[in-house]
């Protein structure tokens, strides 16, 4: 088979995640002040802050009407649901686990599918994400293929208070509404966005050698980021931006060659 015939084969894989079901008198409301962005339709891309401005989980809102689909990695779920149930209180809001009912998967090279799940709200690239209610066999490799495209993606790469939203790129991937209402965690976050330009981002990188979690990436004797995640002859990094910028030299990382590819938006900023 061609390559050309073979770039219109719908590639489909389903993702382990915690899904949770809130229901309730003024659900949307009562989440959509906590969360990092505007509830839309029919998908968001949002996370839940701690105080300090790191992610706690961050999380697609699937809005069905009468109640909310909130889908996170599994490694993420435990805390979000444990600090959600903090902030109900007295409000008649239900937290539901239906993570053993429903099973996620995403799907790509799906043009001729289109009807298929909603579309990613980071990316259109990312093609489409669907809810089945029974597991669907994987087709294609993720992981291979969000790197190729240089989105984070905290199944791999972060965990639960390590980091800022700005850090995985959230606000270039439509995950951060500035202008909404005030989120937990807010102040920090604009006062950063305000006072500085962003000094870290994750970033895919190529690579040309062995790698692992951890290593760091160099000019010359200089650290420019580290790893965060590799696969297959690609990673993902956190990379100091300004350091990059002042580089003389190209990047290594153990004394091979690595190329850092641009931002999700194809700008430093």
């Amino acid at each position: 088979m061609g390559q050309h015939a073979y770039l219109h084969i719908m590639l489909i894989a389903r993702r382990p995640r915690t899904i949770l079901r809130l229901s309730g008198e003024g659900v949307k409301d009562w989440f959509g002040g906590l969360i990092t962005n505007s509830i839309k339709q029919p998908v968001t891309f949002a996370a839940l802050l701690t105080p300090q401005g790191k992610i706690i989980a961050d999380f697609f809102v699937t809005d069905r009407g009468d109640h909310l689909l909130i889908d996170t990695p599994v490694a993420m779920g435990a805390a979000l649901l444990k600090r959600l149930k903090i902030y109900r209180l007295r409000a008649p809001i239900e937290i539901e686990d239906v993570s053993e009912g429903l099973h996620l998967h995403v799907l790509w090279n799906n043009d001729e599918h289109d009807d298929l799940g909603e579309v990613d709200p980071r990316l259109p690239a990312l093609g489409r994400r669907l809810f089945a209610d029974t597991a669907k066999k994987s087709t294609g490799n993720w992981d291979a293929y969000r790197l190729s495209l240089g989105v984070p993606d905290s199944e791999w790469d972060f965990g639960v208070q390590t980091t800022f939203p700005a850090d995985a790129c959230m606000d270039q991937l439509n995950g951060v509404d500035y202008q909404g209402g005030c989120f937990v965690g807010q102040e920090v976050v604009s006062r950063m966005r305000r006072m500085t330009t962003v000094r870290k981002r994750m970033r895919g990188v190529t690579l040309n050698g062995p790698a692992e979690t951890g290593d760091p990436i160099k000019t010359g004797e200089r650290t420019v980021g580290n790893v965060l995640h590799t696969h297959d002859g690609q990673a993902m990094a956190l990379i100091r931006l300004d350091r990059l910028r002042e580089a003389s030299v190209s990047p290594t990382v153990r004394g091979n060659p690595v190329t850092i590819r641009d931002s999700v938006l194809g700008t430093d900023g």
